[in-house]
């Protein structure tokens, strides 16, 4: 994962050497599940471009290292194990529908390790609405699955009265942005775009800030 070691120390600025043995790890245990379950393309013989398009925009947009996240529909662990990898001392929830992916990701954390890190079978918008979710996280961080109007349905009640969507997208997703203000006039929209070296394959790549206005 050369590309992902360049951009480490290129983009981020941090030294790979602290955080490739466990992205190397991860790609391990998720490669070996992924024979059985969908978590990635079939066909795919590394993560690394699922990480690079899981921790882009940490060039502009930091994130607290104590921070509570929620990581929903995350799939094979995106983006929320890259970001876990990156950011140790947070703590992230991986949230997906379909049970067989979560229960992929529990073998994967099991053999991992991790502290803080943990997968939960559920649908986003049932899930917080339950106590020990709602209103408990600082971030809901999702990676292109699905609409705007969607995503924020379904993740703001786990926000914290401080806390923000961040809503990793690509193309074109002005219409998007339009229907989100136009159901949910009391919120605050930031997109912030980012442009790299083509070497990374980053391409059109940004994130959707949301903030509420209201009480939650």
């Amino acid at each position: 994962m050369e590309k992902l070691a360049k951009f480490l120390s290129e983009e981020l600025h941090t030294d790979p050497d602290l955080y490739m043995d466990k992205f190397y790890l991860y790609q391990e245990k998720l490669l070996k599940r992924n024979k059985s379950v969908n978590l990635i393309s079939r066909k795919s013989e590394s993560i690394e471009e699922h990480i690079l398009s899981s921790v882009f925009f940490l060039k502009k947009f930091k994130l607290n290292n104590k921070s509570k996240i929620a990581d929903i529909g995350t799939g094979g662990g995106f983006p929320g194990i890259p970001l876990k990898i990156l950011y140790p001392e947070t703590s992230v929830t991986l949230i997906d529908s379909i049970s067989k992916k979560i229960k992929m990701l529990d073998e994967i954390l099991n053999e991992i390790e991790f502290k803080e890190l943990k997968a939960v079978w559920g649908r986003a918008e049932e899930l917080s609405q339950k106590p020990g979710y709602k209103n408990k996280f600082d971030y809901v961080i999702s990676k292109a699955v699905a609409d705007l109007n969607k995503l924020f349905s379904w993740g703001n009640k786990f926000l914290n009265k401080n806390g923000v969507m961040i809503c990793i997208k690509g193309g074109d997703i002005n219409s998007e942005i339009q229907t989100l203000k136009s159901l949910n006039e009391k919120i605050n929209i930031e997109v912030i775009n980012f442009e790299f070296d083509p070497v990374y394959n980053i391409e059109d790549k940004k994130i959707v800030i949301i903030k509420s206005l209201f009480n939650k």
